[in-house]
């Protein structure tokens, strides 16, 4: 027998979730029935125009997909992040977290969290656990990604990410083999967010969930852990691109704090001058997920002080939750045929019936702004 994960039941003092509009489907290429294929584990998603970009957190690059037929978005194409920048450990997860698109960059962030040996990875629930095995974290340097690539339209007018354009280059954070780069070395002698990096991110450590981008050099990071008291934490590094294309970060990223209800940001989305917020709970837990506007983040701009503003963003609606499936990861406007403009959004671990692993298929959720 089968058993599918249920809804959970709302609560009367809680807000009902909105329910989508419509959805749009997404096909892939490849074996979808492979436990790695992308369609498994969408964490990341930014629009380019018509292009879609994609990432999943076991990916090792970002798939791209254009409209087709029915009005889906398929023509998959795959991009490995090593043929565009310089990868301490192509190979190794990076643990894709955030894309953005603007200005002919596209942002590509890696969660730069740790990990600890899951016991059950052989399949099966253990009737003993090793400790000290447990108690080995992994490196974090594999998902220490901060990079931007440049972006070109091909003859169709869909966008292309390249290794150079001109002047424009490829380039990232540099990584580092103690905190894993230079934004983690950063972090770790920071006295509010430094003991984060020593835990495990499904253990409230330090996890970057969502990137957004307001132009070539303004960025922002927001954390799903840790949860600071009960405050969310946005990063806004500061960028210095060199001519090589790295980037360079001449000091410590400033901090904002968020009250958005004891929960952490799961994907960030600008929207003109606001800055929209995907927020879910900080670790490895089903729960209340929920849309929050700050209205004119691009304005308000961080200051390098220790005592900061604790913004207060707007709690626009509630996404519908599911048990064990359904987790909300990306947020992309999307605007349907009938000229209507939409929240997109995209789901790791999703509900078997978003799926058609036969046709490589997945539903991805519009929501009324």
């Amino acid at each position: 027998m089968t058993l599918k994960p249920q809804p959970f039941t709302n609560s009367d003092d809680l807000p009902a979730p909105r329910e989508p509009v419509g959805h749009l489907k997404l096909k892939f290429s490849g074996d979808a029935h492979e436990d790695e294929h992308p369609i498994h584990d969408i964490s990341a998603s930014a629009f380019c125009g018509e292009t879609l970009f994609v990432a999943g957190d076991e990916a090792h690059g970002v798939e791209r997909l254009t409209p087709g037929q029915y009005g889906w978005y398929e023509n998959h194409t795959r991009y490995p992040l090593k043929d565009f920048i310089d990868l301490k450990d192509p190979e190794e997860e990076m643990d894709i977290e955030g894309l953005a698109a603007i200005d002919g960059w596209l942002w590509v962030t890696g969660s730069h969290s740790r990990t600890r040996p899951d016991p059950r990875d052989d399949g099966a629930e253990p009737d003993c656990i090793d400790l000290e095995k447990l108690a080995d974290l992994k490196d974090t340097r594999p998902r220490c990604v901060l990079a931007r690539i440049p972006l070109l339209y091909d003859e169709d007018g869909h966008a292309v990410p390249v290794k150079e354009d001109g002047d424009r280059r490829a380039g990232l954070v540099s990584q580092k083999a103690k905190y894993g780069s230079k934004l983690g070395r950063y972090m770790a002698k920071d006295p509010l967010v430094g003991p984060s990096l020593r835990m495990a991110a499904k253990e409230g450590g330090f996890d970057i969930e969502g990137i957004a981008a307001a132009g070539p050099e303004r960025i922002a990071l927001g954390l799903r852990g840790p949860v600071i008291q009960t405050f969310a934490l946005l990063l806004e590094p500061q960028i210095e691109p060199k001519e090589s294309g790295k980037l360079h970060l001449p000091g410590k990223p400033f901090k904002r704090l968020m009250d958005l209800g004891g929960l952490g940001i799961r994907d960030l989305l600008l929207d003109g001058d606001d800055l929209l917020i995907l927020a879910g709970p900080t670790q490895d837990l089903d729960g209340r997920c929920a849309i929050y506007r700050w209205n004119d983040w691009v304005n308000e701009e961080p200051e390098d002080e220790e005592t900061v503003k604790l913004h207060r963003p707007e709690r626009l609606f509630d996404l519908p939750v599911k048990l064990d499936a359904d987790h909300p990861e990306g947020i992309e406007f999307f605007t349907d045929e009938d000229g209507n403009r939409r929240l997109l959004v995209f789901y790791d671990s999703p509900n078997p019936d978003r799926l058609d692993l036969d046709e490589g298929t997945i539903l991805a959720d519009l929501f009324e702004i």
